[in-house]
Parts: C-alpha cells; sequence; structure tokens
C-alpha cells in the first residue's frame, strides 16, 4: 500500500474514534440515563413509597419522584408499566405550579398543560397498548411548542402549545390505587440555569406535590378521546401563531459551542476533500469555502428554527440571493450538500445525530477512497512536441513517462510529416519524480518541447 493510503488509513481510524468521543460527552453533558441500579437514586427527591427493587423503581399509590435539573427541548424515553385502578402522571418541565403532564391510564394517553395551577387540556387519544401489567416504552419529544408523544415507537399524540413554559424538571407521580415501575430513563434536552429557589423542589417531609387542581377521576375517564394532533384553537388563535415569531432563546454557550463545532467539522471536511476528492479542478481553493458556508448555516438555523415568520423571510431571502457559485463537477456540489447538512444539524442543536452522520459520511469517504479502482486520478497536463517526428516515437514517451509517473493517461495524440504532439494526464507522487521524467525525457531528444500544467498540485 502507498504511503498515502497508509496515512489516509490512519488519519480515518483516529478521527473515527475522536468524533465518537466527542459525541459521547456532547451527548453526557446535555441530558441524562437513569437504570435504577442504585438505590440511594443520588439526583432524584422522592417520597418513602418511591423505591428501588430489582433494578426497577417501583412507586406504591399516592407516592411521587422527582430528578432535580432543568431541561428545555426535552427528548425523554422510559419504560414504564403500572398495575391497580388508577392514573399514572408522567410530569415534564416542572416547576412547582407550572408543568406538562401526560396522563396514562386503561386505552387512553391525555396532555394536560398546568401554569399557575390552572390545567389546560392540549389533547388525548385512545391507545389500546395501554394496558395494566404491560411493560411500554414511552416516548414524550417536546420542540419548537410541539408535544410528540410515542407508544412502543408509534406516534399517538401531538400536540401544539403556542407559549410553551421554557424549561423544568422530570417527576413521576402514583395516583389512586395505581403502582407504577419504571426502567431505563433517558432524557436529552438543552440544561438550563436550573430552577429558581423554591421552585421544583418536592414537599417537605417526603408528601407528594399537589396535583395542582387535577380533573375528578370520572371527568378524566369520560373525557372523549381526541385524535393525535388536535388541539382546542380558534381561527384567531391560528392566525395569531402563523405570524407570532415563537423563537426560542438560545444560550450564548450553546450558540458559541455550535459555532465553534461548525468550524471545527467545516474545516476538516475541507481537508477530507483536498486529499481524497476526485475533482479536477482546484480542490483546496474550492474546499477554502466550506467554513463560511457551514457557519453561516448554523447561524442561520439557530435563528430561524423555531419562529415561522423568521423562516418564512429567510425563503423570501433565498428566492433574491440566489446561489451562483460555479458548480462544475457532481462531486462538488455533494459536498456542499454535505457543509450544508452539517450546518442544518447543529443549528438545529442535534450535535450528536450531526457527529455520528459527519463520522459515517468521512469513514464512507475514505474507504472508496482506499478501495476505489486505479482509474487514472491526474494532478498534472504534460504536453509533449516534437518538430521532427522521426526522432521520437509516441511509444518511446510513453514508456518513458510510466516509469516515474504513478498514473497515465493519453488524452490526445497528433502526427504529421512535420511535426509530433501528444497530451497527457498524469500523476506524480511527489517533485522528484518529475524532474526524473522531464530529465529522460530531454535524453530521448534534445529537440522535445515538455509543458507541464498545474492542475491540483503535487503532494
Amino acid at each position: 500500500m502507498q504511503r498515502s493510503g497508509k496515512l489516509g488509513l490512519a488519519v480515518l481510524l483516529v478521527m473515527a474514534l475522536l468524533l465518537a468521543n466527542i459525541a459521547t460527552a456532547v451527548a453526557q453533558d446535555e441530558g441524562f440515563t437513569e437504570n435504577f441500579d442504585d438505590p440511594l437514586l443520588p439526583g432524584w427527591e422522592k417520597s418513602s413509597e418511591a423505591v428501588v427493587v430489582d433494578g426497577v423503581l417501583r412507586m406504591a399509590p399516592g407516592s411521587f419522584a422527582l430528578h432535580i435539573g432543568d431541561w428545555s427541548d426535552i427528548d425523554l424515553a422510559v419504560r414504564m408499566k403500572y398495575s391497580g385502578e388508577g392514573e399514572v402522571f408522567v410530569n415534564y418541565y416542572f416547576r412547582d405550579r407550572d408543568r406538562y403532564n401526560l396522563v396514562l391510564t386503561t386505552g387512553a394517553v391525555s396532555l394536560e398543560k398546568f401554569l399557575d395551577g390552572n390545567a389546560t387540556s392540549l389533547g388525548s387519544a385512545e391507545v389500546a397498548a395501554v394496558q395494566p401489567d404491560t411493560w411500554l416504552d414511552l416516548g414524550i419529544t417536546f420542540s419548537a411548542g410541539t408535544h410528540t408523544i410515542t407508544i412502543n415507537d408509534q406516534q399517538v399524540l401531538t400536540a401544539a402549545d403556542t407559549q410553551p413554559l421554557e424549561t423544568g424538571a422530570i417527576l413521576f407521580e402514583s395516583v389512586g390505587g395505581a403502582t407504577a415501575e419504571f426502567d431505563d430513563l433517558s432524557v436529552r434536552g438543552i440544561p438550563g440555569g436550573g430552577p429558581p429557589p423554591g421552585e421544583a423542589q418536592p414537599p417537605a417531609g417526603g408528601e407528594q406535590p399537589p396535583p395542582a387542581e387535577q380533573p375528578a377521576p370520572g371527568e378524566q375517564a369520560g373525557v372523549s378521546p381526541v385524535a393525535p394532533s388536535t388541539t382546542q384553537t380558534s381561527t384567531g388563535s391560528l392566525l395569531d401563531e402563523f405570524l407570532a415569531s415563537q423563537a426560542s432563546t438560545v444560550s450564548i454557550t450553546t450558540f458559541m459551542i455550535n459555532l465553534a463545532l461548525a468550524a471545527v467539522f467545516a474545516y476538516i471536511l475541507g481537508a477530507v476533500y483536498i486529499h481524497w476528492g476526485s475533482s479536477l479542478t482546484n480542490r483546496r481553493k474550492f474546499a477554502s469555502n466550506f467554513m463560511l458556508l457551514t457557519v453561516t448555516t448554523t447561524f442561520i438555523i439557530l435563528v430561524v428554527r423555531s419562529s415561522i415568520a423568521l423562516s418564512l423571510g429567510l425563503v423570501g431571502a433565498l428566492s433574491i440571493v440566489r446561489f451562483r457559485a460555479a458548480v462544475k463537477e457532481p462531486e462538488e456540489l455533494a459536498y456542499l450538500f454535505f457543509a450544508i447538512g452539517i450546518g442544518i444539524g447543529l443549528g438545529d442543536n442535534q450535535r450528536l445525530i450531526t457527529m455520528v452522520a459527519m463520522a459515517a459520511g468521512i469513514i464512507l469517504i475514505g474507504l472508496r477512497y482506499l478501495l476505489r479502482k486505479t482509474d487514472a486520478d491526474v494532478n498534472l497536463h504534460l504536453s509533449v512536441a516534437s518538430q521532427d517526428p522521426n526522432a521520437v516515437s509516441l511509444e518511446q514517451i510513453t514508456e518513458t513517462l510510466r516509469k516515474y509517473t504513478a498514473k497515465l493517461k493519453l488524452l490526445r495524440f497528433d502526427e504529421t510529416p512535420q511535426a509530433l504532439e501528444a497530451a497527457y494526464l498524469i500523476e506524480f507522487r511527489h517533485m522528484q519524480d518529475l524532474s526524473q521524467a522531464k530529465s529522460a525525457l530531454r535524453a530521448l531528444s534534445g529537440s522535445l518541447e515538455i509543458t507541464f500544467m498545474d492542475n491540483k498540485g503535487i503532494w
């Protein structure tokens, strides 16, 4: 294997390991996982009836468990099971009298919003899979004012909130005669500044937090199921929602981290394109645009990602200012889309997904470079001309060049009684090879006219 191939393989492996470690660190910084292996439950506040048994959090009727923390743009996944007559509450964005409350009861789920202790229904749906003594995979995603609820990887309910809560903690409750069990909890989200004093705190004495004017059990059971994505809004409120700017505040730390990652990823992508690309244009000059393109895309998406008005403004701006870069080969367009995709992913704060996608893309590009066929991958144009066709032949020129070039491709050949001219696409690994090839051609005939024209540069 050539030295460049070994170097490329080493760089490929180191890059994959580095990105994997960074992705793991970022994922840990933006959430937590809990397998309930520690009976002491560090980081939790709970009532005495909530205990860890055989690696499962078991909550007796009327108990609660609160994980201390503060997140927004939450993505929650947990395995759960309940038994007995009653309901299970999964609260998120919990802050004393404010919260979102997902209610699970036999054959149905419903979502409520509590603001200053007043409950508002956001939607409900019939879900046949929600049954006593049955383990369920519950998923909750809330971003840009939209709640998405999944049961066993099936979307069962979506609901919009035009005035979403900002941040909060995670709280589990068992209500009525229900006994609840939880396992394999995973929470992803943007860390907040923590709850202010007096908020999101469990009540003293280990008693359950008040449910803040929960509907009576008979009323809850009698709620007519509403199809997913159903919200109770009027025409006027829909118009207000459409016109209002709903952009959520992005912390300066998150903003700077994402911009820094965009710059680093763009630099890596540029290096990959320069050394592993096959374009005949000046790859180094073209790759210099990746950083500005990626950083700009990240900034734009961070600004408009949760605002309908700003998103529409972006569409209008792009219809006036069009992308006019001269894209000569499909590979260039593919790398531009790669850079834009990285910017969009980081702009939407999807760092882990973006890192994994970039690592996978670079690995595929590297493997393709190492395993591709030995087609001419040239970096120079060579023109050889002689005013005496009998002094040298095409075969002599070709065989001489073949000794010093890594790859050789005859592009054009012209011969007349008065002159001979041949044009090649060639690749030299080192500058020394070019000098030796030039000397060997001169040895064939001192009257040869030799022209080398740079295409990609000699590495």
